[in-house]
């Protein structure tokens, strides 16, 4: 199992986590390298809007399932993902929100 696939196994409670701590942005750090550093966490209201008018991902499950699908193709032998939390300020406020890694460690890490 990658990177990847770990955390797409746990996207329901990596949703939740983010319900419950409302990071405006997401930083995407790859084997110790940012790959996406300020992916805009829409709001949950306006995906199901966008979804009943148009289609497309209704939940932050389904927006956070498509976005680690998009960076796989990208990245697909990534050993190590981490996602962090990002709040404004100078400098912004990082947090991590979960990390995958291989085997021998925790595969999947969610940060109270």
């Amino acid at each position: 199992m990658n990177a990847w696939q770990a955390l797409r196994a746990h996207v329901v409670p990596l949703a939740e986590k983010l319900r419950r701590v409302r990071p405006p942005k997401l930083r995407v750090v790859v084997e110790g390298r940012v790959v996406y550093w300020a992916l805009l966490l829409p709001p949950e209201e306006d995906l199901e809007a966008h979804a009943q008018a148009w289609g497309g991902v209704g939940s932050w499950e389904a927006w956070l399932l498509d976005r680690l699908e998009r960076l796989e193709a990208d990245f697909p032998e990534a050993l190590e993902v981490e996602l962090l939390g990002v709040w404004g300020g100078n400098p912004p406020r990082v947090e991590p929100v979960a990390t995958a890694r291989p085997k021998g460690r925790k595969e999947v890490r969610e940060y109270a």
